[in-house]
C-alpha cells in the first residue's frame, strides 16, 4: 500500500492509498480489499469532516485505490486526510 497526496482531475488535493494484491488476484478480491479499507476510513473519520471516501479499481485486476474527495480542498483538510490514512496504514 502506498500513501500519496495526488490531485483530482479538477486540480484539488486528493489524499489516496494505492493498493496492490498479488498478481493473479481476482477482481472480487481487489474489490473486497478496497471496500474493507474504505469502511475503516469511514468509521475513523471524525463527524466534523465532510469529505467523501471513494474507491476505484484500476486497469490491472489486482490494483485499486481508496481516496478522499475533499469538501474544501484546502491544504489543512488534505493534511487531516493524510494523517487519518497514515494512521490506518499503521
Amino acid at each position: 500500500m502506498n500513501l500519496s497526496l495526488g490531485k483530482s482531475r479538477y486540480g484539488t488535493l486528493q489524499p489516496q492509498v494505492d493498493m496492490f494484491l498479488p498478481r493473479g488476484s481476482s477482481h472480487r478480491e481487489t474489490s473486497a480489499m478496497l471496500y474493507t479499507f474504505a469502511a475503516s476510513v469511514e468509521l475513523r473519520t471524525p463527524t466534523r469532516e465532510r469529505w467523501i471516501v471513494q474507491t476505484e479499481r484500476l486497469a490491472e485486476a489486482n490494483h485499486g485505490r481508496v481516496y478522499l474527495e475533499l469538501a474544501e480542498g484546502d491544504e489543512a483538510e488534505a493534511k487531516r486526510g493524510m494523517a487519518l490514512l497514515n494512521a490506518l496504514l499503521g
